[in-house]
């Protein structure tokens, strides 16, 4: 996992971001369904405000890397739980026969394991522009917004379903 997909995951974990916005599927129209808002860059802003508060446990305005951490070993968790659970499906639906013949031992040494590409100490200094060795609410901002901007290629502060398509394609 990179360090962009675990604070990208970071932020959507606490609501829909931009980034899990333009990578969910494209639904096919229907008469009945009304089109979704799409995101805006405020709606952005308040979702990694409100993932920030979530991830400072000591409410002083800043991240540690105590607290990066304590995030980071959660998302971790979370990632090889999914991990686990598809597995398990991908093993039900290799077993054809539902003879039990592939062990789950043997495809589970197939998986590779879910591991950070950085460090929470990495990631620290990675983002803390003034190197105080904590996060602010704008060092944290960073990443998320960077992407949202890329996404918003017409700078309107919102992200059209012709502007999430083409981030699905990247």
């Amino acid at each position: 996992m990179s360090f962009r997909l675990i604070l990208l995951a970071a932020v959507a974990a606490s609501a829909p971001s931009a980034a899990a916005w333009a990578a969910q599927p494209a639904q096919a129209p229907a008469a009945a369904q009304r089109p979704a808002a799409p995101p805006t860059r405020a709606m952005m802003i308040q979702n990694v405000d409100a993932r920030f508060a979530e991830l400072d446990t000591s409410k002083d305005g800043s991240l540690s890397t105590a607290e990066i951490a304590a995030a980071h070993t959660r998302a971790l968790q979370q990632a090889a739980a999914i991990q686990q659970q598809r597995m398990e499906a991908e093993f039900r639906k290799l077993d054809t026969s539902k003879d039990n013949q592939l062990s789950l031992a043997e495809f589970r040494a197939a998986v590779p394991s879910a591991r950070a590409s950085a460090s929470p100490e990495q990631m620290v200094a990675k983002l803390d522009a003034n190197k105080d060795g904590k996060l602010s609410a704008a060092e944290y901002r960073v990443v998320p917004l960077a992407s949202f901007d890329r996404a918003d290629t017409n700078k309107d502060g919102s992200i059209s379903p012709q502007e999430a398509q083409a981030v699905r394609r990247r």
